[in-house]
């Protein structure tokens, strides 16, 4: 077989390497080494979610699926001709399973031994689906269970009830699973032309974590996967327009629980759709949710301050500031660089601060650069931002 050119990927700060390269099918293969390790991972990954329902079929027409086909075929998938995948992991001694996202399905296994065996499995049930209408309605009723379970969960009611409020048109709002309605419209022939659509080679990631020898790991996958023929046509996922609006401001739903529950959320528009912006997009939602859930807590007593403080910190990699108001500027490393850079930015995207009264963040973030020395204030809370 032809050598593969491998890639080699590094992050200092993390110390971590990673191999990659291209099969000629199109299939991407990762591999992270972890020498001394005894349990090695593999996840193999389809950029097919939930949120793909229409897309164009090999000849250029569109197609729209029924909710829930992605995990349906997720589930589909594990019957093979030698019985249930999972029963078969379990006798070669390894842990698996499955999960299906808004835009992936991802199958993966953990094992200590027999690791070959375990990635050979992997490699071929992904790859040799078996859809038969038995299986199928068999599998129809495991999820409709699996529906009515979440239908039942307040923690999952409450938060698709939000996503169903942000928004209005895109197919994020429609639950992972689908509904009862809808799965009863999925058969074989929608499966297998879902299947021969997002499960081409050129569409998948394949990623194993472990002590191994790199060249043997490339040359098992190349010979064991699937050549790929090329995909006919292009492959366009459709989504409708979604506006900027949020769809619906607020909803109640009656249930048996304890204590209500209560979930918020901010409708972003213009998000990158992948690589370092995206990455970059998430890392700025994730700093500023932060800093609100630390400034909640402390205007109602909870924690004195201490999260805002701790938050603070790790934006800015000081201390928090002492009684005498004093800290020691000291970015330690790229990664607090890295912060401190995102943190410039959150303003940008966090809105509707002064609406949930709480103004004294929203100055905080709109004036928050390495040039400015800010005092926060809220009640109970007196920290220093540094200047660096």
């Amino acid at each position: 077989m032809t050598r593969l050119e491998l890639e080699k990927l590094s992050n200092l700060t993390l110390k971590e390497e990673v191999y990659r390269a291209t099969l000629p099918s199109g299939l991407e293969v990762s591999f992270c080494p972890k020498p001394g390790f005894q349990k090695r991972y593999a996840c193999y990954s389809t950029r097919f979610g939930s949120i793909d329902n229409e897309f164009t079929c090999s000849g250029g027409e569109s197609l729209r699926v029924p909710d829930g086909i992605a995990h349906f075929l997720e589930h589909t998938l594990f019957e093979t001709p030698r019985g249930n995948a999972s029963d078969l992991f379990a006798l070669n001694g390894a842990a698996n399973n499955a999960s299906t996202s808004f835009t992936q399905t991802t199958y993966l296994f953990a094992a200590s031994d027999r690791f070959w065996d375990n990635l050979g499995l992997l490699i071929d049930f992904v790859e040799n689906p078996c859809f038969q209408d038995d299986k199928v309605e068999k599998e129809r009723g495991i999820i409709e269970q699996e529906i009515k379970g979440y239908d039942d969960s307040p923690g999952w009611v409450n938060y698709r009830g939000l996503l169903g409020n942000l928004f209005s048109e895109h197919p994020v709002r429609i639950d992972i699973a689908g509904t009862v309605e809808t799965i009863a419209e999925i058969d074989t022939a929608t499966l297998q032309s879902c299947y021969d659509r997002f499960y081409h080679p050129s569409n998948m990631h394949l990623f194993v974590v472990g002590d191994l020898d790199r060249q043997e790991l490339f040359e098992f996958v190349a010979e064991r996967s699937r050549a790929g023929e090329a995909l006919e046509g292009e492959l366009e996922r459709k989504y409708p327009v979604e506006p900027a609006e949020v769809f619906k401001a607020e909803s109640e739903v009656e249930m048996d629980v304890a204590a209500a529950k209560f979930i918020l959320g901010f409708k972003e528009t213009g998000i990158p759709l992948a690589g370092e912006e995206l990455v970059r997009r998430e890392l700025l939602s994730d700093l500023g949710l932060d800093l609100l859930r630390a400034v909640d807590l402390a205007l109602f007593g909870e924690g004195e301050g201490d999260q805002l403080a701790i938050v603070l910190s790790v934006v800015t990699g000081c201390q928090p500031a002492g009684e005498n108001g004093r800290v020691v500027p000291g970015i330690r490393d790229q990664q607090d660089k890295l912060l401190l850079f995102l943190a410039r930015d959150l303003h940008d995207h966090v809105v509707g601060l002064h609406e949930l009264q709480v103004p004294a963040l929203a100055d905080l973030l709109a004036g928050y650069v390495p040039e400015v020395l800010l005092v926060v204030e809220v009640p109970g809370l007196k920290h220093v931002v540094p200047e660096v």
